[in-house]
Formats: C-alpha cells, sequence, structure tokens
C-alpha cells in the first residue's frame, strides 16, 4: 500500500515489515556486537527501537571515543 510522504503506517501495516539490513564484519569486536542489534529490530516491538538505536549509539560512541590515531580503515 502506497502512503503519502510523510504519513506514518497504520499500526497492522508496521507489523511484518523486515527492518533487518545485512551486517558487514568491521574487525572490532565492539562495533560488530553493537551493530549486530540492528538484526534484533525484526523481533523488538516498534515502541521499543528508540531503546535499541540508543544502545547501538551509546556502544559505538564508546568504541570511537576509545579508539586510537592509527586505528580505522586504511590503518
Amino acid at each position: 500500500m502506497t502512503q503519502p510522504f510523510g504519513q506514518p503506517l497504520g499500526a497492522g501495516e508496521q507489523q511484518g515489515l523486515p527492518i533487518a539490513v545485512p551486517v558487514l564484519p568491521t574487525g572490532d569486536t565492539r562495533v560488530d556486537a553493537a551493530l549486530e542489534r540492528l538484526q534484533e529490530l525484526d523481533q523488538v516491538p516498534i515502541e521499543e527501537h528508540a531503546e535499541v538505536f540508543g544502545d547501538i549509539h551509546a556502544r559505538l560512541t564508546s568504541a570511537l571515543g576509545d579508539a586510537g590515531p592509527g586505528d580505522g580503515v586504511g590503518s
């Protein structure tokens, strides 16, 4: 069903839509663990998605804060 731009789907329409996307390993176990939480979104009620995203954000922020100048892509 097509919705006008900016219009949310109804509660019944939101259920059953796949959300999870493939997550490729980054080589950093903490980043990989945080990104794996994205796979949980299909099993978590929409009302709890903000909590999952908040946890992912906190984990990634922590990993970034601990990163040194030689860490990252191309190092």
